[in-house]
């Protein structure tokens, strides 16, 4: 016969037990999901595009890891791969784990780390980790990509200490039970292929260069609509020669820098590394090359290119009646940064972004296909959240982000009943030269293998003229390609200068253009009405993440719920 009464206490405790580690499970799920993330979930994650392709949403590549979006959890029967990896850090959710990882540097990370447990070896395999921690030792002195970020790193330092002999390349084991969307998005948003729905819609304006006359392109930049100009640099000797063994021969001992919104430090390559890199590299958000100093590191390249555009394209020349580039009269040296050459890998390209100080710009490619998505002054694109006064912006931190996020309400403002604030979009070819003209949100993305090569020149005309000033004096926080230089004209003594120059050089456009500026604006980009609210008895701008708020909230009174997650994983962008 049992005695229940002598046994009731050890099961109460064992109960106990069982409730109290339960309740440790529920309060480390309530901690992460404070964050919208969860445990590795993100309850809010968008949909991922639907688009018109049959064949869906594919990718090059499957996780080298194994991890899997958070929702397969529930065809698991737990979390234990997470919860028994993590121990008392489980409480963390997946993005706050991988901050403190950061601090580690690379012999903690590969020794100790990722031979703790299934989930910290997929976790400290991340590839921004490595790719950190490779740019923090090596992205001034310049380095070889090799294959991945960790193998860049080892073999570096097996090279610094002459053991090259030793280097293995790491081959991935991937682990099952691993369910987390931070992991999972970072890894999508950096193999997920182009669909063809992407590309469909091309309503960009297109010209043929040999029938586009001066007046014609000038209407084109009054009215301050893009414009492709068909076989505008057929003709230029770039196309014919910029491979990848020339670009390497004339750049020999010269370095360049790439950048992305996403890495902390920016990189030197020469030309010959970075196109190993761009045939290598398959990331979320890779380092873009965009020198302004190409043309003084090597001048054959510009031979290459600008004689030809003046005949080709004289409504570009700066000696145009018009008024074309009229920063020229401030000096070469002098001026804001107005030229670059541009190369990325393929699904590299710019986020959304207003050109600097109200100019419109001219873009070539050179080698490789691109992808321009265009929104009109005063529209801004899905995703993309302007301050008030247009200081700073928050967006998606990559271009696959925002593609796989935001997509679908990209479709829908392209049916939206006022024709004026519906998307332009096209894709440009080598040979062809696209206008862009001031104040219009655009990204560009680079659909082709290998390196995608173009150039790009931002200028003031006498069409836009009249901004620029106003652009000088009433945000000169904004302006920028001068700061960074002591030989430039820096932002408190710009417009002087500017204006000076002009009533020397070019009188007849400063008076209308002065005339115009004070009007107002002649485009819709920037406004000078921005609200002020009070704080602590001092006017103060609303903040932007009120501004973003407010606009989530017309969202959702609209257009049903949306919400923010850090696993949208918005970036700061500096205007």
């Amino acid at each position: 016969m049992v005695n229940r009464k002598r046994n009731a206490p050890c099961t109460d405790k064992k109960r106990s037990i069982k409730l109290r580690k339960r309740r440790i499970r529920e309060l480390a799920r309530e901690a992460a999901a404070r964050t919208l993330n969860g445990n590795g979930s993100s309850p809010n994650l968008p949909p991922l595009p639907k688009g018109n392709d049959e064949k869906g949403l594919g990718t090059l590549f499957s996780h080298p890891y194994g991890a899997l979006p958070y929702g397969n959890i529930f065809m698991a029967d737990s979390d234990q791969v997470r919860e028994n990896g993590l121990g008392s850090m489980r409480c963390l959710n997946d993005e706050q784990l991988l901050s403190i990882l950061q601090y580690l540097d690379a012999k903690t990370l590969s020794n100790a780390v990722v031979k703790s447990s299934r989930f910290l070896y997929v976790a400290g395999h991340h590839e921004e980790l490595w790719r950190d921690l490779t740019l923090r030792k090596l992205g001034s002195k310049g380095f070889n990509f090799d294959a991945s970020w960790k193998d860049t790193y080892i073999r570096a330092e097996l090279e610094s200490q002459r053991k090259v002999h030793l280097f293995r390349r790491h081959q991935p084991i991937p682990m099952k039970g691993i369910f987390s969307d931070i992991l999972f998005r970072s890894w999508l948003c950096r193999s997920f292929e182009l669909q063809d729905s992407w590309l469909s819609v091309n309503n960009v304006c297109v010209e043929d260069c040999e029938t586009l006359t001066l007046e014609r392109f000038l209407e084109y930049e009054e009215k301050n609509i893009p414009l492709i100009v068909r076989g505008a640099t057929s003709s230029w000797p770039a196309l014919k020669k910029w491979n990848e063994e020339y670009l390497a021969k004339e750049t020999a001992g010269m370095t360049f820098r790439a950048t992305s919104g996403v890495a902390p430090l920016p990189a030197q390559f020469t030309m010959d590394s970075y196109t190993n890199y761009c045939n290598s590299t398959t990331e979320e958000a890779p380092l873009y090359l965009f020198d302004r100093t190409f043309a003084q590191k090597c001048p054959q390249l510009v031979q290459d290119f600008e004689p030809s555009l003046k005949e080709s394209c004289p409504y570009f020349d700066n000696d145009a009646l018009h008024g074309h580039d009229l920063f020229a009269l401030l000096g070469e040296y002098s001026r804001p940064d107005y030229r670059w050459i541009i190369i990325g890998p393929k699904r590299s390209g710019s986020n959304f972004h207003i050109d600097p100080n109200a100019t419109h710009a001219w873009n070539a490619p050179i080698k490789g296909r691109k992808r321009w998505i265009f929104y009109p002054p005063g529209v801004n694109p899905p995703g993309v959240y302007p301050s008030p006064s247009g200081d700073d912006v928050i967006m998606p931190i990559s271009l696959g982000e925002w593609f796989l996020t935001h997509w679908n309400d990209h479709v829908k403002q392209r049916s939206n009943p006022d024709k004026s604030k519906r998307p332009l979009e096209c894709t440009v070819n080598p040979g062809d030269i696209l206008f862009v003209p001031h104040g219009w949100w655009h990204c560009v993305l680079n659909l082709d293998d290998g390196m995608n090569i173009a150039l790009t020149k931002n200028y003031v005309s006498s069409s836009n003229l009249s901004d620029v000033l106003r652009f000088f004096r009433t945000k000169p926080q904004q302006i920028s390609g001068c700061r960074d230089r002591a030989e430039a004209i820096q932002p408190e003594e710009i417009l002087d200068t500017f204006t000076s120059r002009l009533r020397s050089k070019r009188p007849d456009l400063l008076q209308e253009a002065k005339n115009r500026s004070e009007v107002g604006w002649q485009c819709a980009a920037w406004t000078d009405d921005v609200k002020k609210v009070m704080h602590n008895g001092k006017s103060k701008e609303k903040s932007i993440f009120s501004a973003i708020m407010s606009q989530a909230k017309a969202r959702e009174e609209g257009e049903g719920a949306v919400n923010f997650r850090s696993a949208d994983r918005f970036t700061f962008s500096f205007m």
